[in-house]
């Protein structure tokens, strides 16, 4: 393929070849140019340098998210070449990278169960940052510089905590955690974990009431916790009531085994439709023959087919780019959101909440486009998934035997209301910070 890829490129005459960039330039422009006046706005400044560099017609981030850190505890029988390609969807050329250096190699075949593993991915997919956690205190860490993965020693003090706090809501759950030093500077991040599981921005309430479970790590003597994650919630409010717990799966479910995540359909429509063009995170693109990637799965499909939500969520946006064309962007929770490109019309609002199977658009060949399709992508954390091969949610329920685990791994916890904790009330300066 990469031959193939070479003699196309150099097979071009060279006035072509210049003429690239400037008719890429002129089409930019153009289609920002003759955009409505609303959705001109949308196109800045940094997307249109970006088209104008890479030539790239097809491709664009209409939504670009943070990068966050994500988080495994090796399990027995795991195969690290499994889980990086098959279940975190990383790309196969970082790990020949780091297998290819002996002594990164070495490290990782030794991965054992019991280690932690954390990584770091851009909004293209690509590796920005990896860590393993060989004992609490010890560990490698890899970070890309300048298109190369640089290995280092971590030789940090690593000490993890759980502490377990109470509040009640005056304004709002960010603002009633800010109130808890014991969160150790990671209120916010644990603030969005909850609005990625719960529709606090439209269904909170002042005097809800709410207990949480939070595994706070510490790197050496340092003030603030190095990293935050939520482990178990109890929500008392006059439009949410819901308990919930993560498991070994890093999904949340209820003291009875309910999945807080929603089951996910494959694709979004009922027929059948040709793939294409595949989700490729190494796509060559087809004018400048630099690789591109194609961060969703495209379907040929009629203008006007109606397109369905996958699984049940809360639409975020609704929208125009000059690129994308009419676009819709569902998140489904617990960092899965879907987007869905090139629409020929919106069915849904910004902030409808959705169910599995509901008509959101009508598919088109808006935007920039070479025939009648739609473009869907999958993310989780800000990174692509390819739709078609990504481990999906799909169960309701745990297993009994996981049940059982569930429940005894958080007994103590589900009593927690009837205990005391650590209490704060947003807008209240008399509060008591309790870390249990």
């Amino acid at each position: 393929m990469t031959e193939s890829t070479a003699t196309t490129r150099t097979s071009r005459p060279p006035l072509l070849r210049a003429m690239v960039p400037a008719l890429a330039a002129a089409i930019a422009l153009a289609s920002w140019w003759w955009a409505p006046s609303g959705d001109a706005a949308l196109m800045t400044d940094r997307a249109l340098l970006g088209l104008i560099e890479d030539s790239d017609l097809y491709t664009v981030d209409v939504d670009p998210a943070p990068t966050v850190w994500e988080h495994y505890t090796i399990a027995q029988g795991d195969s690290l070449a499994n889980l990086w390609t098959n279940q975190w969807q990383l790309p196969e050329a970082a790990l020949y990278t780091l297998l290819n250096d002996p002594k990164s190699a070495d490290i990782l075949r030794q991965v054992s169960p019991g280690q932690h593993l954390e990584w770091r991915a851009d909004g293209e997919g690509s590796l920005q940052a990896l860590r393993l956690w060989t004992d609490p205190s010890k560990g490698w860490e890899w970070n890309l510089q300048n298109g190369q993965l640089h290995r280092s020693a971590l030789t940090y003090e690593r000490n993890l905590h759980q502490v377990a706090v109470r509040g009640e809501i005056r304004t709002s759950l960010s603002a009633a955690l800010a109130e808890m030093p014991s969160l150790g500077g990671r209120a916010q991040a644990i603030a969005a974990e909850m609005g990625e599981l719960l529709p606090l921005a439209s269904k909170a309430r002042k005097g809800d009431r709410f207990s949480l479970l939070v595994d706070l790590e510490y790197i050496d003597d340092a003030e603030g916790a190095y990293a935050a994650r939520l482990a178990g919630f109890d929500y008392e409010g006059e439009q949410i009531s819901v308990r919930a717990a993560r498991f070994d799966d890093d999904r949340f479910y209820t003291p009875e085994g309910k999945s807080l995540l929603p089951g996910f359909r494959r694709t979004p429509f009922n027929s059948e439709y040709r793939v294409s063009s595949p989700f490729n995170l190494h796509r060559h693109h087809p004018i400048t023959g630099r690789v591109t990637p194609h961060l969703g799965t495209d379907f040929a499909m009629p203008v006007g087919t109606r397109v369905l939500a996958p699984a049940k969520g809360v639409v975020r946006t609704v929208s125009y780019h000059p690129l994308a064309g009419r676009f819709v962007v569902i998140d489904h929770g617990q960092g899965y959101q879907t987007r869905y490109l090139h629409l020929q019309k919106a069915e849904v609002r910004p902030g409808q909440e959705v169910k599995q199977g509901d008509v959101i658009a009508l598919s088109g060949n808006t935007g920039r486009s070479t025939g009648s399709h739609l473009h869907y992508e999958l993310r989780l954390n800000g990174r692509p998934l390819n739709p078609m091969t990504a481990s999906l949610p799909s169960r309701e329920r745990l297993q009994p035997d996981e049940l059982r685990r569930f429940q005894n791994q958080y007994a103590a916890y589900f009593d927690l209301h009837e205990q005391e904790s650590a209490t704060a009330v947003a807008g209240n300066g008399n509060r008591r910070d309790n870390a249990g």
